[in-house]
């Protein structure tokens, strides 16, 4: 925008001096235009990254921190912070009750953070469609996720969100249970296999992995219909693992490696991935961009082609008479089925019905993997914690349905407070699309937003002053308590 703003300047200046009285005729020179440029576009610049922020912002009263680098902000300090939303709960800890925090990061861009419940409520919910994806953001995350759900903005997130709603209902949810608890048997059943192979006492897993392949094997039936069985026995596998209807997925990756590539890369990765958000780098001849381009080539063709299976399977059984729709429906063929003609998805395409699969394939099993691994590590600190879910889980039968799970209040407090120390999302980014006043400060179109779900769930303002202690029966005093308030 700085560039089109100065050549346009220069190209105005420079037809002003060529009509000047008294000037030599002739058009004024490239090295003077050239000159002109360039002065005008280090003068903007000095502007934005030096004064705009100390002297003409209208953000620049909102409480931050002031040990900001000279040109990049606090860029340097998010990258040697233990967490990456360390700052962000330090800020939030030295200012609990202000609506936002203000820093700044590279070229002293500002950024806001909100604080308090009314500012996120406003950017969240009665606000939401006035803030958008950063252009940056998007570039990073389409190149696994696609152009789905959660990327896409305004009535376009309107309309898809009302097409998928009823896949995500409560009552289609308890229709998949036979599938948790299919793989919930073979999660034990490794553990004892890992027990097995090792002294036949104790056992050796790596959380994060093996939580993320069970993730995955659940989301493979959940979403797509395919059976994965990466965590099932060996001694146990089908013969049709891996498969769709008895076709097997392509060869050379599988969705875990593909996704470990993504959301694990090595240093070079890390690096490639965060620097083509603003300058593409796929281009470069390196083998971290090709593994990159293969895992996501790869994902891609599987997704699109299993989409274009189901349809032609639905459709060729539906022109035959023979096709039943079954109770217990894979998110692939419940938006196959309803974008048939009169179904709340008609009308969807094939980039989109890809994009909602590779988004909800990537965002899903990453954040519940991480969860599960949280579980795991507090339960091993905690053996009073580890005890009590024991025996709650005890009065359980042995094949528990959801009605009774539904039943256990200590395993649900146990489960909102690892969600709550341990948020399984860090950030979420947005830009403002419009001016828009919040908790009476005033944002200008184009502010960026960090949402971090850390600052509401560790604030003390809102959960007193033993917020960082894991402690379950918060949930209980607080359900009793707004119990009796009723």
């Amino acid at each position: 925008m700085d560039v089109i703003l100065c050549a346009g300047l220069t190209a105005v200046e420079s037809l002003v001096a060529n009509n000047l009285p008294g000037r030599p005729t002739g058009p004024v020179s490239g090295q003077v235009a050239l000159a002109l440029f360039l002065a005008q576009y280090l003068a903007v610049k000095y502007y934005r990254i030096f004064l705009y922020h100390k002297y003409f912002s209208p953000l620049r009263h909102i409480p931050g921190p002031t040990n900001n680098h000279f040109l990049f902000g606090q860029a340097i300090n998010f990258l040697k912070a233990e967490t990456p939303t360390t700052l962000y709960v330090k800020w939030m800890r030295e200012h609990p009750d202000a609506p936002f925090i203000r820093y700044l990061t590279w070229g002293n861009t500002e950024v806001l953070v909100p604080v308090n419940l009314n500012a996120h409520r406003e950017v969240l919910q009665f606000q939401c469609y006035s803030l958008q994806k950063p252009t940056w953001f998007l570039r990073i995350v389409k190149e696994v996720a696609g152009h789905g759900l959660i990327l896409m903005e305004g009535e376009e997130h309107k309309a898809h969100r009302k097409m998928l709603g009823g896949s995500f209902s409560l009552k289609n949810i308890r229709k998949l249970e036979p599938i948790f608890q299919e793989k919930a048997k073979d999660i034990c059943r490794y553990f004892n296999q890992c027990i097995r192979e090792n002294d036949n006492k104790t056992g050796f897993i790596d959380c994060t992995t093996t939580f993320s392949k069970a993730i995955l094997d659940i989301m493979g039936q959940a979403i797509l219909g395919v059976n994965l069985d990466y965590v099932k026995p060996d001694e146990d596998k089908a013969e049709d693992s891996a498969q769709t209807n008895g076709k097997a997925l392509k060869k050379g990756c599988s969705f875990h490696e593909a996704y470990d590539v993504f959301f694990s890369p090595k240093a070079m990765g890390k690096v490639l991935l965060f620097a083509n958000g603003f300058i593409p780098t796929r281009w470069l001849p390196l083998q971290a961009n090709r593994e990159f381009l293969f895992a996501m080539d790869w994902l891609n063709d599987v997704l699109r082609n299993l989409i274009r299976d189901r349809y032609r399977e639905v459709s060729a059984a539906t022109a035959a008479g023979k096709y039943e729709s079954k109770d217990s429906r894979d998110l692939v063929t419940f938006v196959v089925e309803e974008s048939m003609p009169g179904g709340v998805a008609e009308g969807i395409g094939e980039n989109e019905f890809l994009g909602h699969l590779l988004e909800f394939m990537a965002a899903g099993h990453d954040t519940s993997a991480n969860m599960l691994s949280w579980s795991l590590y507090v339960m091993a600190l905690n053996p009073d914690i580890q005890d009590e879910l024991r025996a709650e889980l005890s009065t359980l039968s042995s094949n528990p349905t959801y009605n009774e799970l539904d039943r256990l209040p200590y395993l649900e407090a146990f489960s909102k407070e690892v969600l709550r120390i341990y948020s399984p999302s860090t950030t979420y980014h947005r830009e403002t699309n419009t001016d828009i006043v919040v908790e009476g400060v005033h944002i200008p179109k184009g502010t960026l937003v960090d949402l971090c779900p850390s600052v509401t769930l560790l604030n003390p303002a809102i959960w007193g002053d033993d917020v960082d202690e894991f402690d379950p029966q918060r949930w209980n005093r607080w359900h009793n308590k707004n119990t009796q308030k009723k």
